[in-house]
C-alpha cells in the first residue's frame, strides 16, 4: 500500500514540474513576443505554438487535479502522513505554478495592453 502511495506522489510531482516547465516557456515567448517591436510573418506561428502549450498545460494540470483528488480519495490523512517529505515538495511545487501563473497571466496584461494601444494608433493614423 505504501508503495502506491509513493508512486502516486511521485506522479503528482513529476506532473507538477512539467507544468511548471510549460509555463515557464508559455511566459518566455509571451515575454519574448511582447519586447518585439516589429509584427512578422511568424506571428500564426507563435500564435499555434502559444495554443499548443496552452493545450498542453491544461491537460497537465487536468491530470494533476485529477491525481490530487484521488490521492485524498484514496488514502487516509495518516497514510499521508508517512509521505509528509513528498507532500511539502508537491505544496512547494503548487505555490511554484501559482507564482508563475500570476507571472502569466501579467505578461499577457501587458499584451493586450500593448495590442489596444497599437489598434488605437493604427486607427488615428488611418484617420489621417
Amino acid at each position: 500500500m505504501n508503495n502506491k502511495l509513493k508512486t502516486s506522489l511521485e506522479n503528482i510531482v513529476e506532473i507538477s514540474q512539467q507544468a511548471l516547465l510549460q509555463l515557464n516557456i508559455q511566459i518566455t515567448n509571451a515575454i519574448t513576443s511582447n519586447n518585439d517591436n516589429v509584427l512578422t510573418d511568424n506571428l500564426s506561428i507563435n500564435e499555434e505554438q502559444y495554443q499548443l502549450n496552452s493545450e498542453q498545460l491544461l491537460n497537465l494540470l487536468a491530470k494533476r487535479q485529477s491525481l490530487i483528488t484521488q490521492l485524498f480519495e484514496n488514502y487516509t490523512q495518516k497514510q499521508l502522513g508517512t509521505e509528509l517529505v513528498m507532500i511539502n515538495e508537491i505544496v512547494a511545487l503548487d505555490e511554484q505554478l501559482t507564482s508563475l501563473s500570476q507571472k502569466n497571466k501579467q505578461v499577457l496584461a501587458a499584451q493586450v495592453t500593448k495590442l489596444k494601444k497599437s489598434n488605437k494608433v493604427r486607427n488615428i493614423y488611418n484617420k489621417y
